[in-house]
């Protein structure tokens, strides 16, 4: 059971981290004022949803993995100045995206009913794999027992409410069938009319993506450690 739980959490990296840099692509493209299907490479012999070969996102991946072994110090406080720069951009989305809200958009209040509800919540969910990585930094806390729960519901409860707080803002500002499935707080911006501020957005989000690059620097080293900790726990290998 623990080898099973073991290979889902190293799974959930890895298909994590290809999504999010998949991501990233939509808002560099977005920044050059470009159709994400301009820097992909489309192969029409494969299913529609997966003959989007996206080469960009294999070189972030590329990249963030050097990142990390070059220079561990390196890549942390490199997280630390772009974890500023998001919070930053996460502000500016917020106070400049309600100065454009329009609450005509909210007539329509739940149009797909509780089942939309739940499917928007289910996919959302997504968006919080990565937070069992804090359970395999037990070894580097001093009181595991407090420490580990507090950051673990802490972290959650601040994501949680971002979170909401952009889903209004963004809500507000577009009607819901209007928003950009690739990039959409920038082209909400440039829908209100403000095209300078979404170069602003996704400028920011490129660089430390909507949250991509900055998930990816963690799973970076977030992998080895859980390898770490999975082979101290005899969960990958027996130590017999």
């Amino acid at each position: 059971m623990a080898f099973i739980a073991a290979g889902n959490i190293i799974l959930e990296y890895v298909i994590g981290g290809a999504a999010v840099a998949r991501s990233w692509t939509s808002y560099f493209a977005t920044l050059c004022n470009h159709d994400p299907d301009d820097f992909r490479i489309i192969a029409h012999s494969l299913p529609e949803d997966y003959g989007h070969l996206d080469p960009i996102s294999v070189f972030v991946c590329a990249a963030i993995c050097v990142l990390a072994v070059l220079s561990t110090k390196g890549s942390s406080r490199f997280n630390y100045v772009a974890s500023i720069i998001h919070i930053v951009v996460i502000l500016f989305i917020i106070v400049a995206g309600l100065a454009k809200a329009d609450t005509k958009n909210y007539s329509d209040f739940s149009p797909n009913g509780a089942r939309g509800i739940f499917v928007a919540s289910a996919v959302l969910f997504f968006a919080y794999i990565g937070f069992d990585a804090v359970a395999t930094m037990a070894e580097e806390t001093r009181n595991p027992a407090k420490d580990i729960p507090i950051g673990l519901v802490g972290s959650m409860c601040i994501t949680t409410l971002a979170y909401c707080l952009l889903a209004v803002t963004l809500c507000l500002m577009v009607p819901y069938s209007k928003i950009d499935v690739d990039a959409p707080f920038s082209v909400a911006f440039e829908t209100v009319g403000w095209g300078w501020a979404k170069y602003i957005v996704a400028a920011g989000c490129v660089e430390r993506h909507d949250y991509s690059s900055a998930r990816l620097r963690r799973r970076a080293g977030a992998v080895p450690h859980s390898y770490c900790s999975h082979s101290h726990d005899a969960t990958l290998v027996s130590s017999r």
